[in-house]
């Protein structure tokens, strides 16, 4: 089984690398693009954490037509959410040969019809996203600490153990035909993935663990307003209170989330950040990130704008979420640097809105 990982940033990087340097007999596909693509065939992927800095040869592929697909691949999604529409549209009509193909064999079908890809994304939305044209559709919710600022490099603050991904079926719950197949997929790619230092837990309902890790993620867009150093002070009781809103959304609108004892039993000690030599001790996360490399883009919109979106399919408000997603997704567009607001005027801010006043 071959893994094709279409995003070579922080979360798809980490894993490409991680499987080349661990399982070199069954090499991953990293799918990357331009200056990310030439960097990587050129130098390698270089991965650092706070025990080692390798790296590693990644077989590097620009198109589906240099991925040449078969049919014992997995497609793997690890872009932003706000980029999973682009990725998905590109590779559902990709040709897919027999894998035992000669060279000159012709498909026998396409990735949407015969493979499976699974989502390491944040949010919720990719995997139902992804549903509309692929057949077999997998999710996950990752834990992985990881910070991507140059191309073709990403460092990792914990160590030995580089990250968990608890996987399973989407949507939950719904029998299929490939149900069989794709238990045995996971299986084998907790095998895989556990020998590359990682760990994978198969659960029955992926979506409660991707509702929980969305609440976590309603910070990222502080992070990209306030700055990574933010999370130490500010960003804590401005986080709470964009929680606090979307727990009674997620309540408003019959969703379930795993619960706090859960996540502690799966993490364990084995999230134990530690300083990344060469790196600074505080780097935010993967929205901060976006902002801090210019990318004129951000993900917030599938984040908070999730948040806001299942409040107003419930007929309820979500001023709080509403009101981050805005300043969040304007300051990427305009890119400011992370910490061009203050935390006193956010919460000014916040007051506005959730007094009913405009904020604009």
């Amino acid at each position: 089984m071959r893994y094709v990982v279409v995003g070579a940033g922080a979360i798809g990087g980490t894993l490409a690398a991680r499987l080349a340097q661990h399982s070199p007999a069954h090499p991953p596909l990293l799918v990357a693009r331009g200056a990310t693509a030439d960097t990587i065939e050129r130098s390698g992927y270089r991965l650092r954490s706070p025990d080692d800095d390798v790296t590693v040869r990644v077989e590097v592929a620009r198109t589906p037509a240099e991925a040449r697909l078969r049919t014992d691949d997995v497609l793997v999604l690890a872009t932003k959410t706000h980029q999973a529409p682009a990725a998905l549209q590109t590779w559902v009509d990709a040709p897919v040969v027999a894998a035992d193909a000669d060279p000159d064999d012709p498909p026998v079908g396409t990735a949407g019809e015969l493979l499976p890809i699974l989502a390491l994304t944040n949010g919720v939305a990719a995997e139902r996203m992804a549903l509309r044209l692929f057949e077999r559709v997998l999710g996950a919710c990752v834990w992985l600490p990881a910070t991507h600022l140059v191309a073709g490099e990403t460092a990792v603050r914990i160590a030995p153990h580089s990250g968990t991904f608890i996987v399973g079926a989407y949507p939950p719950g719904a029998p299929r035909p490939s149900d069989d197949a794709d238990r045995a997929i996971l299986d084998t790619l907790a095998d895989d993935w556990g020998a590359a230092t990682f760990t994978v837990h198969a659960v029955d309902d992926v979506l409660r663990w991707k509702h929980r890790k969305l609440l976590q993620n309603l910070a990222n867009a502080l992070q990209a307003l306030l700055g990574a150093d933010g999370a130490i002070g500010p960003i804590g009781p401005l986080a709470s209170r964009l929680v606090a809103e979307a727990e009674g959304v997620y309540r408003a609108s019959g969703i379930a989330w795993a619960t706090d004892a859960e996540e502690d039993a799966w993490r364990g000690d084995v999230f134990d950040v530690r300083p990344v030599p060469g790196m600074p001790d505080v780097v935010g996360g993967s929205s901060w990130q976006s902002v801090a490399r210019g990318d004129g883009s951000i993900e917030t919109d599938y984040l908070n704008g999730e948040i806001v979106l299942l409040a107003r399919l419930a007929g309820m408000p979500a001023p709080l979420n509403a009101t981050v997603q805005r300043l969040a997704r304007q300051a990427a567009v305009d890119r400011r640097p992370p910490s061009s607001m203050t935390p006193d005027d956010l919460a000014r801010l916040l007051d506005l809105a959730e007094g009913g006043l405009p904020t604009g």
